[in-house]
């Protein structure tokens, strides 16, 4: 505590006539009144009353002779102005960065608080120990960057603030431009620091401008930067869906097949439950068990699910305390798809004619099939169908095959009746009257299909290469083969004309498979939006032509389903089709057309964190990015006073003690 007023030389001299002038005035005695009583009894009585009070009227002439000193010491300590050594110093404006990200939820001691309640305590410590002239801003660095609390030195709004709009949210934090903007808010103000209160599970954007802030701070005339780490020593597991993404099948609508990633990135086994509900009805689901820092991608086929929109879920196995402390911070643990509506497959038949149970077991496919038919001669790489087909079948029987081949998947039936073929698999021999003797189990493509018995004239083997797929053979040679490209090509060694194939439920079985197969090749799983930065979409992937569209309405999920409040949508401008789309709550959010040849067409599109360095809870701080002296030490003691200087408080003590000294004397209690 320091004096700001008057010297303590001075304050002792006047402290010093003041008491010898009460001291004085209290060594004066009083003179008595000559009182006339009419009756002697009377007299006697009072005389007996004096005698009983006579000790306590010399206690509290001396109590009432230092409560005056009392009063005359606080006078002079008013004069004096005291104020704290915190008070003294030259004033501080302190910016606050306050890490919002994803990592903050995890827990971050052992009493069980995550990061961000440590990160918020911090921050109180901060406000309880400003001084008169300190002024503090608070930063919150989300995957979105804002300002809770201005600069100000009122610490109730200050505290307000970080009770009530500092909270976890998804995806990483965006600590580039949260620290851009504490550098140009203490531009140019007395005492500037930077406070970065994180637990340093940063991306690498957000450790380079940690560094940049922390080397700067060692250059004159700019701010002091201090960075303090929160939940460094605390271990914590945490599992995290890293991908989700569903597709329907071309052959059955109602029914879709969804790839999910999962990643433990703890230091422990995580063992939990996978649920996908669509609109919280169970479709499927599996239990899980994962080794420290193993990644497993499940695909979940055929699940019964006509809706639109599916959510896939992390959850704690019952009664397992282990498991839910492996699954870590929940915002990483739920994420959504959506299944666009699937367009029928072009189909391109080229055929000579002959053979009508082709065509007929395509036609039976009408319901997602666009089918087209060309003559052999027109069946080449050059046609706009064959350009825009998603698959083209080659039953030409003597009429040679196009030369190139369509760059598109192809089923094509006796590719070497001739000669010379374009067919890049070679003919390995022909054989005279094979039987299909083996088939390959559990492939897709002959799912339900059977060749036990299957009768021809004639047919080929094929000479495989590595990753080529054999699915029938006779006596081990390749009849019916598969090659994986870009584009799928299945090779049928034998033309159907000159078996009983196609008199078997087996034929329009293989063709239905063919396309469903190569039609979930091409379509593809549709993936979710990241949440963070803003991100180029294309209305095309939408199956929406927007070629002159240009303002679209984006309406973001519901936090909430269960109030009355609705998200307000958000008007985006489009061009050439395209337009940008800044996520920051993860969901499904809704895509209105408002012009164009499209207008009032409706898209969905998900949005999730699905970003394994978003759930890495492990630090990313060194040595370089943070030397010992940017290291944030202890919290400052709270100062006694926050609002207004010592000496005003000093002389409504003084004032409270005359009050009472005025009230006891005309109640006779000092008298």
């Amino acid at each position: 505590m320091t004096l700001a007023g008057w010297a303590l030389a001075e304050l002792g001299l006047i402290f010093a006539i003041g008491s010898a002038t009460i001291t004085t005035l209290y060594l004066l005695r009083m003179r008595r009144r000559e009182v006339i009583v009419p009756f002697a009894a009377l007299w006697d009585r009072v005389t007996r009353e004096s005698e009983s009070r006579r000790l306590w009227r010399k206690l509290r002439r001396l109590f009432s002779w230092l409560f005056q000193l009392l009063l005359l010491a606080l006078v002079c300590l008013a004069l004096g102005d005291p104020r704290p050594e915190a008070w003294l110093r030259e004033p501080a404006t302190t910016a606050i960065v306050i890490d919002t990200s994803a990592s903050m939820a995890a827990v971050g001691d052992e009493d069980g608080n995550t990061r961000l309640e440590l990160a918020l305590e911090r921050a109180r410590a901060e406000v309880d120990a400003l001084g008169p002239a300190d002024r503090i801003l608070i930063i919150a660095a989300g995957s979105e960057v804002s300002v809770p609390a201005p600069i100000t030195g009122e610490a109730g709004t200050l505290l307000r603030a970080i009770d009530e709009d500092v909270a976890v949210g998804p995806g990483e934090s965006d600590m580039s431009r949260a620290l851009l903007l504490a550098r140009n808010a203490l531009f140019g103000r007395p005492g500037a620091r930077i406070l970065i209160l994180s637990d340093g599970a940063l991306d690498v954007p957000g450790l380079a401008a940690v560094g940049r802030c922390t080397s700067r701070a060692q250059l004159e005339g700019e701010s002091r930067c201090d960075v303090l780490e929160l939940g460094a020593e605390h271990e914590v597991g945490n599992v995290a869906i890293t991908a989700f993404a569903a597709r329907r099948y071309p052959s059955d609508r109602d029914k879709v097949e969804v790839l999910i990633e999962v990643q433990n990135l703890g230091t422990t086994p995580a063992r939990f439950e996978l649920r996908v509900t669509a609109d919280e009805l169970p479709v499927g689901g599996k239990k899980l068990e994962l080794a420290p820092g193993a990644r497993v991608r499940e695909v979940l086929p055929k699940l019964e699910a006509a809706r639109e929109r599916l959510v896939a879920e992390l959850v704690a196995l019952p009664g397992d305390a282990e498991s839910a402390k492996s699954l870590g911070p929940a915002i990483d643990d739920r994420a959504y798809a959506v299944i666009p509506p699937l367009d029928p497959m072009e189909i391109v038949l080229v055929t000579d004619g002959t053979n009508l149970f082709l065509e007929a077991a395509l036609l039976t496919l009408d319901d997602y099939v666009r089918l087209s038919t060309l003559p052999p001669g027109e069946g080449g790489a050059g046609n706009e169908l064959i350009g825009t087909a998603n698959v083209v079948f080659y039953d030409i029987a003597d009429s040679p095959l196009p030369d190139p081949l369509p760059d598109t998947n192809l089923v094509i039936f006796d590719p070497h009746r001739l000669d010379k073929s374009p067919v890049p698999i070679p003919k390995l021999k022909d054989l005279a009257g094979p039987r299909l003797s083996e088939q390959r189990k559990g492939h897709p493509l002959l799912e339900g299909v059977v060749f036990k018995d299957v009768n021809m004239h004639r047919g080929t083997s094929f000479d495989l290469a590595p990753g080529d797929v054999a699915l029938v053979s006779h006596l081990g040679e390749p009849m019916v083969a598969l090659r994986e490209a870009e584009h799928g090509m299945l090779l049928i060694g034998f033309d159907p004309r000159s078996s009983d194939l196609p008199l078997r439920s087996a034929f329009p079985l293989l063709v239905a498979n063919a396309v469903d197969y190569f039609g979930m090749r091409e379509a593809g799983f549709v993936a979710a939006i990241p949440i963070g930065a803003s991100r180029e979409l294309v209305l095309a992937d939408f199956g929406i032509p927007g070629a002159d569209v240009s303002l679209l309405e984006v309406t973001p999920p519901d936090p909430d389903p269960d109030d009355e409040l609705t998200p307000e949508p958000l008007r985006v401008r489009a061009q050439d089709g395209r337009f940008r789309l800044r996520a920051l709550v993860p969901g499904v959010y809704t895509i209105a057309i408002q012009d164009g040849g499209a207008e009032g067409s409706v898209v969905q599109v998900a949005v999730n964190q699905a970003n394994a360095a978003a759930s890495n809870l492990e630090s990313r701080l060194d040595e370089a990015t943070l030397p010992e002296p940017s290291r944030a030490g202890e919290p400052p003691e709270p100062a006694p006073l926050t609002e207004g200087p010592l000496w005003t408080l000093i002389m409504l003590v003084v004032v409270a003690l005359i009050a009472l000294e005025w009230a006891t004397y005309h109640r006779r209690k000092t008298v």
